[in-house]
């Protein structure tokens, strides 16, 4: 970018060192841009409402934080019987489709302060939660400054998100209609979240749409770390939840061990997570424990290496997130190591595993299809030529972000 520095201003609820995933696309945009050229300015949440906190997320810009009133931190366990009781009561009657209004006020009086001082030209809102989208929308209409959604997943589209919320689905509609009307851009993760955005909100919004998907960085002279040398290792980090589930594999390896092809001497699945009891359960009941193993969290650049020193990264997916690419597709792509994906046909994970040769791809409704799938991941030493992943790179994914900007500003 040549001339005059244009100053951002980013509102997102996630940002580092928060551990979640969600802080990552922030914290790498927020780089680049400053990487690029830009004043970028970044109102987020204070830390102490960070549950598990990972220093090593990388992030730029100028940062302010803000409280909640009143905050909201889960899960609800770790707090006092009245803290659970309040929560309870707040988001189930008093909050706007999600528990996190609290930040509403504190971000629009901080965010008129930042726009003044520093002469904002855009702000870009990284959603979900709504709380920041709603900060944003107020933000624009008092102040007149261009305002970009940058959808991390959808609002009111997402029947998951919304299906206890009947009550309050109306209003969550409304309020997202006055957004996107509001908006001068949207920005999704994945084409298949743009198509079913506009299917509901195409006639609500004269916004432009823009494809941008996560990015990766290139890692090729990161060490790897092994976790075993003598056997073929697999490697999840992550959660198991809706469609998104360990027993996706319990049932192909159960079936490949009674074949015996494979042992606790030549393969191992290790998952970097906290299992749920049933899961713990699952593994015993299919004579698994010595093939899969439950390994204690890390910090992201630590399971980066962890990544990059396996032999299978697992990518599960399902029809519920039929939209979302995962982050940890970009993580399983910088380290250039075979990508072994669990997805719906139609999804827009498949899309991609189907554009880039870098794995195999299953298909969850089949486990016929699954069980082959492994056995060839696991038996086979194909090689991947991961062509064409460069054009993930936070570079080139900012470079479609400065496009979107300039010509707003």
């Amino acid at each position: 970018m040549t001339g005059k520095k244009k100053n951002i201003l980013i509102i997102s609820l996630s940002f580092a060192p928060n551990a979640k995933v969600g802080s990552r696309r922030v914290g790498y945009l927020s780089e680049m841009f400053e990487k690029y050229g830009y004043n970028c300015f970044v109102l987020t949440v204070k830390e102490k409402y960070y549950l598990q906190k990972d220093c090593s997320v990388p992030y730029g810009g100028t940062i302010y934080r803000t409280g909640m009133y009143p905050s909201f931190t889960l899960p609800a366990s770790n707090n006092t019987l009245f803290q659970r009781i309040f929560h309870r009561i707040w988001s189930d009657y008093f909050s706007l489709g999600e528990p996190y209004n609290g930040f509403i006020l504190p971000s629009l009086f901080k965010g008129l302060k930042i726009i003044r001082k520093h002469d904002i030209e855009v702000i870009i809102v990284s959603v979900p939660p709504v709380s920041p989208m709603i900060s944003g929308l107020l933000l624009s209409w008092l102040t007149r400054t261009r305002l970009i959604i940058d959808y991390r997943d959808p609002w009111t589209t997402n029947s998951l998100f919304l299906e206890n919320l009947s009550a309050k689905k109306e209003l969550s509609k409304f309020i997202e209609k006055l957004v996107v009307k509001q908006a001068s851009d949207l920005i999704f993760c994945s084409g298949v979240m743009r198509d079913e955005f506009l299917e509901h909100y195409s006639r609500h919004t004269k916004a432009r749409c823009h494809v941008i998907t996560n990015g990766l960085s290139i890692r090729d002279n990161v060490r790897p770390l092994y976790l075993e040398k003598t056997k073929k290792v697999m490697l999840y980090a992550g959660s198991f939840y809706g469609e998104r589930k360990l027993q996706l594999l319990l049932d192909p390896l159960y079936h490949l061990q009674r074949k015996g092809i494979i042992n606790k001497d030549n393969f191992c699945l290790y998952i970097f997570s906290i299992l749920s009891k049933e899961d713990r359960e699952a593994i015993k009941k299919n004579g698994l424990v010595d093939l899969v193993k439950e390994h204690a969290l890390v910090n992201y650049q630590t399971i980066i290496k962890y990544m990059k020193g396996a032999d299978i990264l697992f990518l599960p997916s399902g029809s519920d997130v039929n939209y979302a690419i995962p982050y940890k597709f970009f993580d399983y792509l910088s380290v250039k190591r075979p990508i072994f994906t669990v997805a719906p046909r139609n999804s827009a994970i498949a899309q991609l595993m189907n554009r880039i040769d870098c794995g195999r791809l299953a298909f969850e409704d089949s486990q016929e299809s699954i069980q082959k799938t492994l056995c060839k991941m696991i038996t086979e030493n194909e090689t991947y030529s991961f062509s064409g992943f460069e054009q993930f790179s936070w570079d080139e994914i900012s470079k479609k972000y400065e496009d979107v900007i300039n010509r707003l500003i």
